[in-house]
């Protein structure tokens, strides 16, 4: 089985995701770019998370055709192999419809600010908020990876969160984080208090000491 171990790794964070509330049944999707071998596990179209095996994560093309796989890839692939085209630093793609940072996606702001130590530590600055594009579109990937930047989470307007990182265990750690500050201030917004914003400058003073500790402990293993 071409990616096994990319494929028994996306259908743990399948689960993982769900058991934190960022999506159920088969909402969102998840993916891994193996760029030595140049293919893309993928999750398949409408297959529930909890049904979900290997041998169902579809493998394709960083053109999008399949290579292997027992169903065809999500509808939204376009979304991921637009990442993976445009950000060398880019190999895995995870997009939910977690529920409180989707609030943001309705508000016609521009980006979720930080506010929790934590987010700023595994994103460095807000969360920008793409302009509306039709999901499974060529546009929706465009605009959502122009909106994202160098950043490691956008937000799509009427629609969800996204998250890139080098490894899938990083891109959900943090659609978590981004979940939770989004989650607090909208509890904090229902209290009508105007939450206290990180500074920029200290969002990516975390996000650099986070790095640090990140590297550390990866050179002591």
């Amino acid at each position: 089985m071409l990616l096994s171990a990319e494929r028994k790794l996306i259908v743990h964070v399948g689960l993982q995701i769900v058991a934190n509330g960022l999506a159920h049944d088969g909402q969102g999707n998840i993916s891994i770019y193996n760029r030595q071998q140049g293919t893309i596990a993928i999750t398949p179209s409408g297959i529930p998370y909890e049904k979900r095996q290997p041998e169902d994560i579809c493998v394709v093309t960083l053109d999008g055709k399949l290579v292997e796989g027992n169903w065809q890839p999500t509808s939204e692939y376009a979304l991921h192999l637009a990442f993976y085209k445009k950000r060398a630093d880019v190999n895995a793609v995870l997009h939910t419809h977690a529920k409180y940072a989707t609030v943001f996606s309705i508000t016609g702001k521009t980006f979720m600010p930080i506010v929790l130590a934590e987010a700023g530590m595994l994103l460095g600055g807000p969360v920008p908020v793409a302009p509306y594009a039709r999901p499974g579109s060529e546009a929706v990937g465009e605009v959502t990876v122009k909106a994202a930047g160098q950043g490691r989470a956008a937000i799509m307007a009427n629609h969800g969160l996204v998250t890139v990182a080098e490894e899938l265990d990083r891109a959900l750690k943090i659609s978590v984080a981004v979940e939770e500050m989004a989650h607090a201030i909208v509890l904090a917004s229902s209290l009508s208090a105007s939450p206290a914003e990180i500074e920029a400058t200290e969002a990516k003073i975390l996000a650099a000491m986070y790095d640090l500790h990140v590297s550390i402990n990866q050179r002591k293993s």
